[in-house]
């Protein structure tokens, strides 16, 4: 297990492209992912259009309250913003995108900025600590409204003054919905957190339905697709179904769903920009989110 004290974690994922020069950052877009069990962080070079590194770094699993587990994921990400070489360069822009379940869309017709946090507290409780953001989904015509811990606020912003965040719905639906080639278009997407699952419902490039399901066992992800089936009276037996998430492998839950679901695809990476050749295929589709950030408005 990683360490939380005032060493760093050992990164299990670096990958750096050739043609990256540290002199060079300037010219550079830093994109961070931040979730209950891994910090990963990927440089897109913004002058040949081309990601060139991606590195991630796992860290402990801890689940009590949320509270606790906020001061136990800025302990744990501290020492890695204090020492790793590449996250505290100065790049032309950067964005964080903060991975949790606490958050709220709000139609654009309904959205009133001085509400924001009684928009989420309604929906999901009030949390100490916590800064309430909201970003546009123009594929949704919403607002996602969605909470992130000050303490990791205020961590990002010390190594990286200019940085935006924003929610992991954001590049999920916008790559989805309106990202997502012609031959792959699908009825349902489906996108693996640690211990929940997003599910979006898309009728001719619309979304219908977003939501995320807590799962305690593989069979949970069938029990949630076949309610949102029966909501919007969806065949899944001719349903085409879409997935991603930070995976290795198919997951049980997906061979489970391929005896219910007429057809099953992974989620295809973005392909209008390169890549480093070390960034292959897997690593693309197990961060498809992160790497969807910098396209997102």
């Amino acid at each position: 297990m990683p360490e939380i004290g005032n060493k760093i974690p050992k990164a299990d994922i670096d990958l750096i492209d050739g043609t990256f020069n540290i002199s060079q950052s300037k010219s550079y877009h830093l994109s961070i992912q931040i979730e209950t069990d891994r910090l990963s962080f990927c440089v897109f070079n913004t002058v040949i259009h081309k990601f060139v590194i991606l590195r991630s770094y796992p860290l402990p699993v801890i689940c009590p309250s949320l509270a606790t587990v906020h001061s136990s994921l800025i302990d744990a990400c501290r020492p890695i913003f204090e020492n790793d070489d590449l996250i505290r360069l100065s790049y032309q822009s950067s964005r964080l995108l903060w991975i949790s379940p606490r958050y709220t869309l709000v139609p654009e017709q309904l959205f009133d900025p001085d509400e924001a946090d009684s928009y989420l507290s309604f929906n999901q409780g009030v949390a100490t600590d916590e800064h309430t953001l909201h970003r546009y989904i123009r594929p949704a015509n919403s607002y996602q409204v969605f909470s992130c811990p000050a303490e990791l606020i205020n961590l990002a912003c010390m190594y990286q003054p200019d940085i935006s965040f924003f929610h992991h719905s954001v590049p999920f639906i916008q790559s989805v919905v309106t990202g997502v080639p012609p031959s792959y278009k699908a009825d349902v997407a489906i996108y693996f957190h640690f211990r929940w699952l997003d599910v979006a419902v898309i009728k001719n490039e619309k979304l219908l339905f977003y939501n995320s399901f807590k799962i305690n066992a593989p069979a949970d992800s069938l029990y949630y697709l076949a309610g949102v089936s029966n909501l919007f009276d969806i065949d899944l037996l001719s349903t085409k179904l879409m997935y991603a998430g930070s995976l290795n492998k198919t997951p049980p839950e997906i061979e489970i769903l391929k005896g219910y679901v007429g057809s099953i695809t992974e989620c295809e990476p973005p392909n209008r920009v390169a890549y480093s050749h070390h960034i292959t295929e897997p690593f693309r589709r197990n961060f498809i989110n992160l790497f969807n950030l910098y396209g997102c408005e």
